[in-house]
């Protein structure tokens, strides 16, 4: 038997994690689409969705979704830019707009989901 161990560089993690992201959105997608168009009742109203929100359980669903899916879409544009952009100041200026728009959108994301009360309206 091999004494090997595992080593991964050069962008392996990145590329394992894009891989696991991917699957588990997948199913996170499925899961969604399942419970609002079969599970329910049929009605897509604010009432089941705030009903639905109100849980811890689908709250931290939407929040694991949320960060994945980030993770997931601007990695993959890191991905293509590092394949396609070869100057290294068009690099990091493309970097620094990927890093601004996570943090905007999973600040914006998360407050939206976070501090949802379904008693409002």
């Amino acid at each position: 038997m091999s004494n090997r161990k595992l080593y991964i560089a050069g962008g392996g993690w990145s590329w394992l994690f894009q891989r696991l992201s991917g699957v588990y959105i997948l199913a996170i997608i499925i899961i969604h689409f399942w419970f609002i168009h079969y599970a329910g009742n049929g009605e897509l109203t604010y009432q089941n969705i705030a009903t639905r929100l109100a849980t811890p359980f689908w709250k931290t669903l939407d929040v694991s979704f949320l960060v994945l899916a980030l993770y997931h879409g601007l990695n993959g544009m890191w991905a293509i830019t590092q394949d396609w952009i070869k100057r290294d100041g068009w690099r990091m200026l493309i970097y620094a707009v990927i890093v601004v728009v996570a943090l905007v959108f999973g600040v914006l994301g998360l407050i939206t989901v976070i501090s949802f009360k379904p008693e409002i309206l």
